[in-house]
């Protein structure tokens, strides 16, 4: 008996378009022999099959299982129609909504190609898009190109050697979109007018490039040029031709755009012509020269990873004394030579989105000053054409693959631009005459646990939403100050940007305004409330501020915890750890080893560390000494500086020693801080590990990388109630009540290890039993909590669970005491996530 034959109307939600996924649908339905259409829809896409039930389960399987790679759907629901007999004129439904009635312009069906539809087969059509509204659909992250258009590179007589091939399963997305909807005159291929071939495959729904905005070839694309520049030599003060590179401006590139032009006034030569590029960045490069290149969201600065003396030399010129530097190769294999590469990592650093893999180094392959004191170093693989190009000709090269700018300022992305700033670092400027819109630094991500958590989200990443639970319609989320990003909502999803930086910088600052302008207007979002941390002198506060929104303050690490819980979709009291270097509390002092019972709307400060004071505030971030001197006087009073210690011998030897002596000593320009961070700074002075922080968290990363993982033991510390009113350490609970904050000392695990370092106790033995201190008070406070408040779901977060030993040897503990624990994973832990929970907590306070 011939199977029931049924008619549905499915929607899917999400990220599908631009990414291949109206080609997908119509080869499936072939596949299964369904007919019908599909069609772009404001939310989505929207499909109507007509055959057999268990062809369209089938169906609705695979396009559930086994979407196009970049796809990610939300949603899919469907609904039971009459069968549509003519596809052409379907039959009027009074019942469906309006919005559900397709526009049957057919863009591609059985009439344009028969020979993929068989007379025997059903006809399905791929229909135009009818907007009924000003809703908008998804923008796409930028894509790693895929390894068909690698294949096609070398096999596509128009295509071949071609470095900026694509198609709808890869390429440039976001970074070169200036408004929706994503078409191509929206974005900087607008200058490019496609060539004959290339239209053909456009306009063609089973081909692979149909509606690739991006879509080129050799004849009507963009194109390279390198820049020969002439360098100063910093020791002589002589100067000489470098011998390569150039600027889309230099010599005739097809195409054109706005930064592109002149760099007449270079002081070089130029390079045309994608073979002749290559040759000469193959030399540059053996030869131990320095490369800036134009990737997909802004420069690289690239050389020889195992050339110690040229990668000193780039340090140098980009005033970047250890901050570790990336490096790319050309594959998996390749990484294994140097780094340990697990199956999860693996996954991560094959994936579409290309990301930073932070790794553990296995031997000393690499030159030393790439990750100074670091036990991993973060690798790529090549995610543009040009990259896997260049891999071809060097096969086994280790490159660095560092962000184009100087310390602390924006990624570079105009030609001209790249000019100015690389002139007197780089041998060589590699550009193209396609402008990038938004700049998008590489994301960083690292593996705990069996699960990856992104440590910096930009390209590849954003400007994927995160869905909520509940309505975030017009908030802007002003973010904090370092690691910056910001975000805004639209409807049940929270945009966040790219990765900012640091706003103090004032070009930094400029691009954070800039961001928000676009952000806004690219998801036609019109903020009516503003949320942003407490600390006044943040300029993300007085940003936000100063929009003339009704603003929503919330406290930095309530924020965190809110964060998390957005991502996960918590609404239950939880008790929230939130660890790192700074965050204004409610008592004025400077918060952040903190133990809080919180929901999204309030929050009660249950414990925190006990405060230190910073001598010289702001300064005793990055001069670690200060606060390693401020706990040895916080442990052994007065009498501290007869300690027998390198670093009191040392320090006592500065001009600075007698001030910051009295700063610790009178509490004099020393605020006071419960930061985990300076803790981790402290021990790290005490040990001798790191007395200047060179870049953010270099002492807690150094501190880190010395643990040894075989020892077990902790040291002590002690807790005690705060009955000091005055301290600020009491917040009122939810059910009006207050309690003392119960105060962490650490007096007993800083004589311990006082103790072990005069005993001479190697190392790596002192700092696993210092984080096995903090692992084991994790898991004590853990229980109080849960015995007071009778909640068992944890939340971790904030930066120093970056701290790969910390974070799984704590989720692990609380897990084996019986508590369900979550942490960040798709939303950074350190202040880029802030943003999320500043919009989480303003959601609830407005009744969202």
């Amino acid at each position: 008996m011939p199977e029931q034959r049924q008619s549905r109307e499915i929607r899917v939600r999400g990220l599908v378009q631009g990414v291949g996924f109206r080609p997908f649908v119509y080869r499936l339905a072939l596949r299964h022999r369904l007919s019908g259409w599909v069609r772009n829809a404001d939310d989505g896409v929207v499909i109507r099959v007509d055959g057999p039930r268990g062809q369209i389960e089938r169906f609705l399987r695979d396009l559930r299982d086994h979407p196009p790679k970049a796809a990610h759907i939300y949603e899919i629901s469907q609904q039971s129609r009459e069968p549509e007999h003519d596809p052409e004129h379907p039959p009027d439904h009074p019942d469906r909504d309006p919005d559900h009635q397709p526009d049957h312009d057919t863009v591609y069906g059985p009439d344009h190609h028969p020979e993929e539809n068989p007379d025997d087969r059903p006809a399905f059509r791929i229909v135009r898009s009818q907007s009924r509204s000003n809703r908008i659909t998804q923008v796409s992250p930028d894509i790693a190109v895929c390894e068909e258009c690698l294949e096609d590179m070398h096999a596509q007589p128009h295509r071949i050697a071609y470095p900026f091939i694509n198609c709808t399963h890869c390429g440039p997305r976001f970074t070169i979109i200036r408004e929706l909807p994503y078409d191509r005159p929206a974005t900087t291929m607008a200058p490019f007018e496609m060539c004959d071939t290339c239209r053909s495959e456009y306009d063609s729904p089973v081909d692979r490039r149909f509606h690739a905005q991006p879509v080129a070839c050799n004849t009507c694309g963009p194109q390279y040029t390198l820049l020969r520049t002439i360098r100063v030599d910093a020791d002589s003060g002589r100067s000489g031709n470098s011998g390569h590179s150039g600027d889309s401006g230099v010599s005739g590139s097809s195409g054109g755009s706005g930064t592109t032009g002149g760099s007449g006034d270079s002081g070089g030569s130029g390079v045309s012509g994608i073979q002749a590029i290559l040759d000469a960045t193959v030399e540059t490069l053996q030869q131990g020269g320095i490369i800036a290149i134009k990737g997909l969201g802004g420069f690289h600065l690239v050389c020889d990873a195992e050339n110690d003396a040229t990668v000193r030399r780039l340090r140098d010129a980009k005033l970047r004394d250890r901050k570790p530097f990336a490096v790319m190769v050309r594959d998996h294999a390749s990484a294994s030579r140097f780094v340990d590469v697990t199956p999860k990592e693996t996954e991560a650093l094959t994936s579409w989105r290309r990301p930073i893999v932070l790794l553990k180094q296995r031997q000393a392959h690499l030159a030393p000053d790439i990750n100074p004191g670091c036990a991993t170093v973060g690798v790529m693989l090549p995610y543009m054409p040009f990259h896997h190009m260049l891999f071809e000709r060097l096969p086994d090269a280790v490159l660095v693959m560092t962000s184009g700018n100087l310390t602390d300022e924006p990624i570079v992305i105009g030609n001209d631009e790249a000019v100015r700033t690389f002139r007197g670092m780089a041998d060589a400027i590699i550009t193209y005459n396609r402008d990038i819109h938004n700049r998008a630094d590489d994301p960083v991500v690292f593996v705990a646990r069996e699960k990856t958590r992104i440590i910096r989200r930009s390209r590849g990443y954003v400007p994927e939403p995160v869905r909520l639970p509940y309505s975030a319609e017009g908030i802007f989320a002003a973010g904090a100050e370092l690691s910056h990003c910001f975000a805004v909502g639209r409807e049940h999803e929270a945009m966040l940007s790219q990765h900012i930086g640091d706003l103090k910088d004032p070009a930094t600052f400029a691009f954070f305004e800039e961001s928000v302008d676009r952000f806004c207007a690219l998801f036609r979002v019109q903020p009516r409330l503003a949320a942003c941390d407490l600390h006044p002198d943040y300029l993300s506060t007085r940003y936000a501020q100063e929009l003339g929104l009704p603003l929503v303050q919330v406290q930095h690490h309530h924020a965190h915890i809110a964060a998390c819980m957005a991502e996960f979709h918590l609404d239950e009291p939880v008790i929230g750890i939130c660890w790192d270097g700074t965050g204004l509390g409610t008592d004025q002092n400077i918060w952040g080893g903190e133990f809080l019972h919180a929901d999204l709307a309030s929050f009660e400060r249950f414990a925190h560390f006990d405060y230190l004071p910073l001598p010289g505030g702001d300064k005793a971030a990055k001069q670690t000494w200060r606060t390693g001197l401020s706990l040895l006087h916080h442990t052994f009073g007065p009498a501290y500086p007869d300690l027998d210690l390198p670093l009191v011998r040392d320090q006592q030897s500065r001009p600075e020693w007698t001030m910051v002596r009295q700063a610790i000593e009178r509490q004099v320009n020393a605020p006071l801080s419960s930061a985990a961070g300076r803790l981790f700074d402290a021990v790290a002075a005490i040990t001798g590990v790191c007395t200047q922080n060179s870049y953010h968290a270099e002492a807690p990363i150094r501190l880190e990388a010395l643990a040894d993982a075989r020892t077990a033991d902790a040291y002590p510390f002690s807790l005690e109630d705060d009955v000091n009113s005055n301290s600020g350490s009491t917040t009122a609970g939810h059910d009006g009540d207050s309690r003392p904050a119960t105060v962490i000392h650490f007096h007993p695990m800083v004589r311990a290890l006082v103790a072990d370092l005069q005993k001479g106790v190697p190392l790596p033995v002192i700092s696993a039993r210092f984080h096995n201190t903090l692992v084991t008070l994790t898991e004590t406070v853990a229980q109080k909590m849960r015995a007071h408040y009778g909640t068992r779901t944890v939340v971790l977060t904030g930066g120093v669970f970056q701290n790969r030993y910390l974070l799984e040897h704590c989720e692990n503990r609380l897990e084996a005491g019986g508590f369900r624990v979550f942490s960040p994973l798709a939303i950074p832990a350190n202040d880029a996530g802030i943003a999320l929970g500043q919009m989480a907590v303003a959601a609830r306070k407005a009744g969202f």
